[in-house]
């Protein structure tokens, strides 16, 4: 009733012509349409459908426009049966239709309806010569991109089509891409401003190509599992999650991400055989200006690498305005993937590993850069004043002159000085780090990857190059060594950090292990000195229990003291110091794990002849802080097992084929 009420009020209100009235008209209309309220709109519309084509907004929309943006699908339906189709035509002040907020808010059925008035709403541009499959694209509406695909005018799509295959492509909606790829050729080899053309867009996104087996052991396992019953599965372990949230993440996504990357692939390999309709000469041409290849290795995109040589294997002689091929990019930017591919290139290996860049660096050297350099307009400066004196020696007279300029420069140098060294001790982090340098946690860790990069790429360099000096006579070694001291710094103190907080944790656990066995439940029998539980059950658990913590923590002690005196060479960091970290933490955890059992034994040996059901419960709490430690510290074990010996397959020559 007071719906009607306020319709009522709103349509004597309009009846009367006042200004500030019909104000209050369109702010009803703009609230039913927000709110997909027809019907407080209705009764006021009917009376005069002439007010659908008032500007009732600031930016001069209309009713249509406001519900069409508010996605408000069943106020849409009913106006399109008071309005006229030339209404569907109406621009607000920045010159937008209402189908283009239509196509905005993603919901195809207000798309539909629009349409179905006016099949000319897809072909109108907007603001900007937006049209409304552009605006659509540019959002990442995939499902409307797709209908208005279908829609919009051959001619008109023909006009703004790379444009949108290039952003269907930035925003992963390769179904769509293929779509409009499929509609006619040529697009592939268009180059646009800086020289990128439209496979560039698809250098950084990951792939799946054909006769290529890409997902993993453990993502083929996870993918085959998500069926109905692998889902009934995780909601039966639902409080599970809220701990393992990024392994259960990965689990959902995989499927889908897998059809994104087959699509992608497939995309390539659709847009790589129309670039191949060029001739030879015009082909690296233009892959040498999109600067596809190097842009490719840079990402770690290997399979985009693997599509484009396939059929040019002369591609991978390619250099880029450094002189470094892909091989030598992906050494720089640490894209262990693309640099295994060099094993497939047989003897061309021999020859690409001799190719030296413009500053004198071989493919070792590059190794030896971490992140991109700093402070090089600095040490300019540093430089410019002690020129500046040794041309500025004067002659007796003008001593006391020298003296002052002499003074007023060497408090130029201290401040720079200072800028430098308070510039040199930022972290490693905000230096322009590779990404794929950064996924690896913890500095230690980065270090030891650090250091088995350069191990592996020694194995494929002639012996002459270990001493080769580039232009600022330096040999590989010098240079990593140079490069590396901070993070060497910063690795060795996260290890005795992380030594000394989990020795305190052992230790405590020892000290207390180690009285317990001494201090038996129950005592012990005063004629004989022989424990009175001696002949239950629950005290083999006891002693068993205790001894396998105190023996275990004694080992974690033993470990983290052995990292606490280790020499913290470079060496220590590729095997030494990450598996002592390794087996200190397992043995830790299995310390408290016994520890816990020990307790739990005890407890049920000397309650469980006076209380009913407290023993029991009591004793499976006990379990709640070995999947507290577990859950908290798996992460970390994790990272370092997995560095410490899952790593030595990381340069394995892969499952991508080169030929």
């Amino acid at each position: 009733m007071c719906c009607y009420t306020r319709s009522f009020f709103c349509m004597q209100v309009f009846k009367r012509g006042n200004k500030m009235k019909y104000l209050t008209v369109y702010q009803v209309l703009y609230q039913a349409a927000l709110k997909d309220n027809w019907r407080i709109a209705e009764p006021i519309l009917k009376n005069d459908p002439s007010l659908a084509r008032h500007k009732i907004s600031e930016k001069g929309e209309t009713v249509l426009h406001i519900a069409a943006a508010a996605r408000s699908t069943l106020f849409v339906r009913k106006l399109m049966n008071l309005i006229e189709k030339e209404d569907l035509e109406l621009l607000n002040d920045e010159g937008s239709t209402a189908f283009h907020f239509a196509a905005a808010s993603g919901v195809v059925e207000i798309a539909k309806a629009m349409r179905e008035k006016n099949v000319k709403l897809p072909n109108i541009p907007g603001e900007d010569g937006l049209l409304p499959i552009t605006m659509a694209a540019t959002i990442g509406n995939n499902d409307m991109v797709s209908y208005l695909c279908e829609v919009t005018s051959l001619d008109v799509l023909q006009q703004v089509r790379y444009a949108l295959l290039e952003t269907a492509i930035h925003n992963e909606m390769y179904d769509v891409a293929l779509n409009l790829f499929k509609k006619g050729g040529g697009l592939a080899t268009k180059v646009l401003e800086g020289n990128a053309s439209v496979l560039y867009a698809l250098v950084k996104k990951s792939l799946a190509i054909s006769n290529q087996n890409q997902e993993g052991n453990w993502e083929r396992f996870i993918i085959r599992a998500c069926s109905p019953v692998w889902g009934m599965f995780t909601s039966a372990i639902s409080i599970a999650r809220m701990q393992f949230t990024p392994c259960f993440r990965r689990v959902q996504v995989l499927p889908e991400k897998s059809l994104l990357k087959k699509q992608a692939g497939l995309l390539l390999e659709e847009l790589w055989a129309e670039f191949q309709k060029c001739a030879g000469d015009k082909l690296f041409d233009l892959v040498e200006k999109s600067k596809l290849l190097h842009s490719a290795a840079r990402a770690g995109n290997v399979e985009f690498l693997v599509v484009l040589i396939h059929n040019h294997p002369d591609l991978i002689w390619k250099v880029d305005k450094n002189n470094r091929t892909i091989f030598h990019v992906a050494v720089l930017h640490r894209e262990e993937k693309v640099f295994s591919l060099i094993h497939q290139i047989g003897a061309i290996k021999d020859l690409i590993t001799l190719i030296v860049d413009n500053d004198g660096n071989n493919i070792l050297h590059l190794v030896g850069k971490l992140g991109l350099a700093i402070n090089k307009q600095k040490l300019g400066e540093i430089d410019a004043p002690k020129n500046k004196i040794e041309q500025s020696v004067p002659s007796d007279a003008d001593n006391h002159v020298f003296l002052e300029s002499l003074q007023q420069l060497l408090l130029r140098q201290t401040e720079v000085i200072k800028q430098i060294t308070e510039s040199m001790c930022v972290k490693e982090e905000e230096k322009i780090m590779p990404p794929s340098f950064l996924r690896v946690s913890g500095a230690a860790l980065q270090m030891q990857r650090e250091i088995l990069w350069f191990k592996e790429v020694e194995k494929i360099v002639p012996l002459s190059f270990l001493r080769m000096k580039n232009n600022d006579g330096k040999t590989p070694r010098q240079l990593f060594t140079e490069e590396h001291q901070l993070l060497l710094k910063e690795g060795e103190r996260w290890m005795k950090d992380t030594a000394n907080s989990c020795m305190i944790a052992a230790t405590l656990i020892a000290t207390m292990v180690f009285a317990a066995g001494f201090t038996l439940p129950g005592g012990n029998n005063s004629d004989l000195g022989t424990p009175v539980m001696l002949t239950l059950k629950g005290f083999s658990v006891f002693v068993i229990s205790d001894a396998v913590a105190l023996f275990s923590s004694i080992v974690s002690i033993i470990m983290f003291l052995s990292i606490l005196t280790s020499r913290y060479t470079e060496d220590d960091f590729l095997v030494s110091l990450p598996a002592k970290l390794l087996f200190g933490l397992t043995t830790l955890f299995v310390s408290i794990v016994s520890m816990l059992l020990a307790f739990a034994a005890t407890f049920f040996l000397v309650y469980n002849n006076h209380m009913a059901w407290q023993p029991k419960l009591i004793a499976a709490f006990a379990g709640v802080p070995v999947a507290l430690f577990g859950c908290l510290q798996y992460k970390l074990w994790f990272d370092v097992a997995k560095s410490t010996y899952w790593s030595k397959y990381l340069f394995r020559p892969g499952k991508h084929s080169l030929y």
